[in-house]
């Protein structure tokens, strides 16, 4: 909670730093917590956002654990002040992997709010608020479904 906290802080801040540019268009590349990202602005109050990570374990005794994580999503952005946008969308992750021998599938549904600070229309900096997610999981002889929230992550692009 203190990273996202400060996250809003330095981003309303230097605000002033930064000027007005449309972002239609532009291709973001970046890191979202431990995922390599790609955002798209389809025009300057819409986008798309795709990403992916793989995770994997092998401990000295037992079963190797292994992961692969892919996500999309859409956002709405609306520019507040030059160079801060505020944010609002919706992210599917699919995760599928082993833990520890047993094979597993998870589908979650992550809404969220946040805002993204642009320096100069080429570096992004963001953060995302997920007030409530959805999540149901398939493991080897066991299904599951699970309410959460109170997540945030951050991420940073370079715009092309």
């Amino acid at each position: 909670m203190k990273k996202i906290i400060m996250a809003v802080v330095i981003s309303m801040g230097c605000a002033g730093l930064s000027s007005a540019e449309s972002m239609a268009g532009k291709i973001g590349v970046g890191v979202r917590n431990d995922t390599f990202d790609v955002r798209y602005f389809v025009n300057d109050s819409f986008g798309v956002h795709a990403g992916t990570s793989m995770d994997f374990y092998h401990p000295d005794a037992g079963n190797k654990s292994s992961s692969y994580t892919y996500d999309a999503g859409a956002f709405y952005s609306k520019e507040i002040t030059d160079g801060l946008l505020f944010q609002a969308g919706l992210t599917g992750t699919y995760v599928t992997g082993k833990d520890e021998g047993v094979s597993f599938n998870q589908m979650t549904y992550n809404p969220y709010v946040g805002a993204e600070f642009l320096y100069k229309g080429r570096f992004g900096f963001d953060f995302k608020v997920i007030p409530v997610s959805y999540t149901t999981i398939s493991e080897t002889g066991a299904d599951a479904k699970a309410w959460a929230g109170g997540y945030g992550s951050v991420g940073a692009h370079i715009y092309f």
